[in-house]
C-alpha cells in the first residue's frame, strides 16, 4: 500500500513537471512531449495525442513500439462518448457503442485508459494509454491523471494564446506590407503574389463575372474548377469580386482573419479602380456638355478628347442608345474606336466606323434589348448638338434594331404634325378596318394590284372589288398621285401615333 502511494506522489509530481514544460514549445512538439512523458513515468506499452480536427479524432503523436492501432484514426468525435474529453475512462467501463472502445477490442489492446485534454470548447482530445497485457490499474492514478490533463488544457491554452499573438503581430505587419501593395499598384497582380505567400496557397481572383483578374500558383497552374473556396469581396452592400484558394483553409482563427485581411485589401483595390473608372466617366460627360455647348469652344473640345485618348478626327459619327444594362463594362473590348458617355437617360456613342457601331450593338443585344439610332458621317464638330437632338427625337419612333437615321425618311418630320388626329379621321374614318389595311397593302406595293392580293391572300377580283369600296367611301380615285400621297400620310400617322 504503502509503495502505491509513493507510485502515485511520484508520477503526480513527474506529470506535473511535465505540464510545466509546454509553455515553452509548439503545439506539435508539446504533443509528442505529452506521449514520450507518459511513457517514462509509467511501464507502458504506448501513449498517443488525439485531438479533434473538422469531426474527427486525429492521431498527433504516437509513443510506443508501431502498432496497428496508430493506423485505425481517425474516429468519428459523434461516435465516440462524450466523457473523453470529460473524465479518465478506462477499458473497464465497457462501453460498447464508443467507436474508440470498438477499436480498442478489435486490436486486442486488453488495458487501457484515456486522459481528457480540453483547451477550449473547439480544442479538445484525449491521450490514450495502453498495455498490450492485462494490468491492473491504480484507482488513485485516475486523480492524478485527470490533474495532469487539465494542467495540460491549461499550459496549451497559455501557449495557443502566446501563438495567437504572435501570429497577429505577423498579421499586422504583412497587412502593412498588403496596405502599401494596395495603395501604391493599380494592378492586382502583385496582391495576389503578397497574399498567396500569407495564406500559404494558390490564390485566384475574378471579378464579380467570373472573369479572371488576376492569379498567383504555388506550384503547377490547376483548372479553375479544381479551386476548393471562393470568398465574395464586399464594397457596401455590392459583391465585386470572389478570392479563390485552391487548397481548403484551415478553419483557425489566424487564416480566417488572413482571409478576411486579403478581402479587404481587395476591397480597397477594387474602391479605388471604381473610383477611378467614376472619374473618367465623368470627365467623358463633360466632354459631351462641352460639344454641346453654345458658343462652341474648339479648343477646350479637342484639348479634353486628348487627354481622354477620344478620336475626335472627322468625319464622325454620334449616336443615341436605350437599353436596360449598363454598358460602361460591355463597350471596353470597344474602345478606343468607339465611346460610350451616359447623358441622361440615354447613352451616346461617339465612333467612326460604322461597321463598330453594329458590332457593339450585337454584342450589347446578347444580354438585354437594345434601341440604337446613328446619325449621318459629322463633318463638322459644332453639328454635334443639332444631330444629337434630332436621333433623341427620333429614338422613340424605332423598334429594338440598329438603324441609320437616314433610313427613317419623313418619320421624324411626321413626329411634329400637330392635330394629326383630326387629319387621319378627315381621311381614313369612313373605311371599315378590313379595308384600311387593303389600302395599306395597296399603297406599300405601288398600286400593283396581283403583288397586293397575293399579300392579302385574296383573289385578285377580290381586290378590284375592295378598292371600288374604298374609292367610293373617300370620294376619290387611286390613280392620282396626289391622293395617294395623302392616304399613305395619313396611314402612316395612324401608325406612329397607334390611332
Amino acid at each position: 500500500m504503502m509503495q502505491t502511494q509513493k507510485l502515485v506522489e511520484r508520477v503526480a509530481k513527474q506529470l506535473r513537471d511535465a505540464s510545466r514544460q509546454l509553455v515553452h514549445l509548439s503545439t506539435e512538439d508539446a504533443f509528442s512531449y505529452i506521449a514520450d512523458a507518459c511513457r517514462k513515468e509509467l511501464p507502458i506499452d504506448f501513449s498517443a495525442i488525439a485531438m479533434a480536427n473538422n469531426g474527427h479524432y486525429v492521431l498527433k503523436a504516437w509513443s510506443g513500439e508501431p502498432h496497428p492501432l496508430a493506423n485505425s484514426f481517425p474516429l468519428n468525435v459523434n461516435e465516440c462518448t462524450p466523457f473523453l474529453t470529460e473524465e479518465v475512462v478506462t477499458h473497464l467501463h465497457l462501453l460498447e457503442s464508443c467507436a474508440l472502445f470498438q477499436m480498442m477490442q478489435y486490436i486486442d489492446v486488453p488495458s487501457w485508459f484515456t486522459v481528457p485534454f480540453k483547451i477550449d470548447d473547439t480544442r479538445f482530445g484525449f491521450c490514450l494509454i495502453g498495455y498490450l497485457t492485462p494490468i491492473e490499474l491504480i484507482p488513485d492514478m485516475g486523480t492524478v491523471f485527470n490533474e495532469f490533463g487539465k494542467d495540460v488544457g491549461v499550459s496549451m491554452l497559455y501557449q495557443h494564446e502566446k501563438d495567437d499573438k504572435q501570429q497577429l503581430e505577423q498579421l499586422l505587419l504583412y497587412q502593412q506590407t498588403l496596405l502599401n501593395e494596395t495603395l501604391i499598384g493599380d494592378a492586382f497582380d502583385g496582391l495576389t503574389k503578397k497574399i498567396s505567400e500569407l495564406l500559404q496557397n494558390s490564390v485566384v481572383i475574378f471579378d464579380r463575372f467570373h472573369h479572371v483578374l488576376s492569379e498567383a500558383w504555388l506550384d503547377t497552374k490547376q483548372p479553375y474548377d479544381s479551386l476548393n473556396e471562393h470568398h465574395p469581396i464586399h464594397v457596401g452592400h455590392d459583391v465585386l469580386g470572389y478570392i479563390a484558394l485552391l487548397k481548403p483553409s484551415p478553419t483557425t482563427h489566424y487564416v480566417q482573419l488572413s482571409i478576411e485581411v486579403a478581402k479587404n485589401m481587395y476591397a480597397i483595390q477594387f474602391m479605388k479602380q471604381k473610383v477611378a473608372v467614376e472619374a473618367y466617366e465623368k470627365k467623358k460627360e463633360q466632354l459631351l456638355e462641352r460639344l454641346l455647348q453654345q458658343p462652341f469652344d474648339m479648343q477646350s473640345v479637342l484639348a479634353q478628347a486628348n487627354l481622354l485618348n477620344i478620336d475626335l478626327t472627322l468625319p464622325l459619327f454620334i449616336a443615341v442608345v436605350e437599353t436596360t444594362i449598363d454598358m460602361t463594362e460591355k463597350a471596353k473590348p470597344f474602345e478606343p474606336a468607339l465611346t460610350v458617355i451616359q447623358h441622361y437617360e440615354h447613352a451616346v456613342l461617339l465612333f467612326k466606323d460604322r461597321t463598330q457601331c453594329h458590332a457593339f450593338y450585337d454584342h450589347i443585344q446578347k444580354s438585354a434589348p437594345i434601341k440604337l439610332l446613328y446619325s449621318r458621317p459629322i463633318q463638322k464638330l459644332q453639328d454635334v448638338r443639332t444631330e444629337l437632338t434630332k436621333l433623341q427625337q427620333a429614338l422613340p419612333l424605332i423598334s429594338t434594331a440598329c438603324i441609320d437615321y437616314a433610313t427613317l425618311g419623313v418619320v421624324p418630320l411626321l413626329q411634329e404634325i400637330k392635330h394629326y388626329d383630326a387629319f387621319v379621321t378627315e381621311q381614313l374614318a369612313a373605311l371599315s378596318p378590313q379595308l384600311v389595311d387593303t389600302l395599306k397593302q395597296y399603297l406599300a406595293h405601288n398600286g400593283h394590284a396581283s403583288e397586293t392580293a397575293k399579300a392579302l391572300f385574296i383573289h385578285r377580283s377580290t381586290l378590284l372589288y375592295r378598292l371600288e369600296k374604298i374609292e367610293e367611301a373617300l370620294h376619290c380615285s387611286l390613280q392620282h398621285s396626289e391622293t395617294r400621297f395623302t392616304l399613305q400620310l395619313a396611314l402612316k400617322l395612324k401608325e406612329l401615333h397607334n390611332l
